[in-house]
């Protein structure tokens, strides 16, 4: 049984618990084997998705990364998920911004599938200088050997050009049927064929049996100085190098270095607030306020922009509706006149005049027991006015709620 977390009073209250005990109960939760197993999955598959069309097409990839997006309920909308992926966030006609919803742009950027770089090897006409070279090399080669055993005019010498030149077609044929599905130094090793004929190119063929070295040499480059090729003061190592450039930037963003942690653990936060919502939807709303404010603080845009993706996420925008005192019908005025109201409020109750003021934690964390305060307030409305004053006292913590 996954562990559930545990929440004891409500509102404040129960913030200040959570938040008391939110390591341990997030270290119980982390263990539970289902999202091991996917968190898994996720780590040890993504690197191999290079599209979004490859994206939505594992719905286990899909489940771990649009649940560390908050998105967890558009798994079945595919056709928008692969349309938001590929277009990005660059244009502003894009479907991610025009969605008018922050959690759609993170995905966006975190995937950047329309950034996609193609490997050399996959680019046009990539095998042909080197299915030159190969040619020329191995031919000359061969007349050369020819010459040392005096047959270069004799009937064998002439088989040995028919075969050489058959033999040239064949692994030609494989080099460029082949080379599109290498993408990395170690790939190209880990296919003989495609490895020897590479150094046979470069005139590098008694290197066949030293892998290792061949592997740094590619992986390096020759941008450097100090790069490998450059070292060993031999043009046809640079050449190699070059050729391929397995050393540029990664295919894709999910070939990058710790990209898939980062997805796993925004997969675990987001799961684990999942769970406390289930006991307590208001603190899994604060949970996420807390988690989204910095990021969004973060973005390198314009605090109107930041706060028309505060309106088109929902909880977002539901922390600052109730700690703001705004009506229900506050949503249904102009979208521009909304973001005034708001910077405006902001300003007056919290003494905030930009964006990245809102991830500093003394002020967030006003924000949110303002909240948490006012969403009590609503919850208890009903009640008599007796019972709503012993319950907002009882639940206001010792220290003042707004600093």
């Amino acid at each position: 049984m996954s562990f559930q977390p545990i929440v004891v009073g409500s509102g404040l209250t129960a913030w200040q618990f959570l938040k008391a005990t939110q390591e341990t109960q997030r270290a119980n939760f982390d263990k539970s084997p289902t999202l091991a197993r996917d968190a898994e999955y996720f780590a040890s598959r993504i690197g191999e998705i290079t599209s979004a069309d490859e994206f939505v097409s594992d719905r286990r990839i899909m489940r771990v990364a649009l649940s560390a997006f908050g998105l967890e309920d558009k798994i079945d909308s595919k056709f928008l998920i692969q349309k938001v992926l590929e277009e990005g966030t660059e244009n502003d006609d894009a479907l991610a911004n025009r969605l008018s919803d922050g959690r759609f742009v993170a995905l966006a950027n975190a995937f950047s599938f329309e950034k996609v770089l193609e490997p050399k090897t996959r680019e046009p006409s990539f095998a042909d200088p080197i299915a030159d070279r190969y040619r020329e090399t191995v031919l000359a080669n061969m007349e050369a050997g020819l010459a040392e055993t005096g047959d270069t005019d004799t009937p064998y010498g002439e088989s040995v050009r028919q075969q050489v030149l058959l033999n040239i077609e064949t692994e030609t044929q494989f080099f460029r049927d082949n080379i599109g599905a290498v993408t990395s130094a170690e790939g190209m090793i880990k296919n003989p064929r495609l490895f020897t004929y590479a150094l046979v190119a470069f005139d590098l063929g008694e290197k066949a049996g030293s892998p290792k070295l061949m592997q740094r040499v590619l992986e390096q480059g020759a941008d450097d100085a100090r790069d490998l090729a450059n070292v060993l003061g031999d043009s046809r190592y640079v050449e190699l190098a070059k050729a391929f450039e397995f050393d540029r930037d990664p295919v894709s963003a999910t070939q990058r270095d710790g990209f898939a942690d980062e997805i796993v653990s925004d997969f675990y936060l987001h799961e684990f607030e999942v769970a406390v919502g289930d006991v307590d939807e208001s603190l899994r709303t604060a949970l996420n306020f807390e988690r989204a404010i910095p990021e969004l603080a973060g973005r390198e845009s314009s605090d109107n922009t930041k706060w028309f993706s505060v309106l088109g996420t929902t909880s977002l925008r539901n922390v600052f509706q109730a700690a703001l005192g705004l009506p229900s019908s506050f949503s249904q005025i102009d979208v521009d006149k909304q973001v005034e109201v708001l910077k405006d409020k902001v300003s007056s109750r919290y003494g905030v005049k930009s964006f990245s003021e809102l991830a500093e934690p003394d002020i967030m964390n006003r924000v949110i027991n303002t909240y948490l305060l006012q969403n009590q307030i609503n919850q208890t409305a009903n009640a008599g006015s007796n019972q709503i004053a012993l319950t907002l006292l009882s639940s206001i913590p010792r220290q003042s709620l707004f600093g």
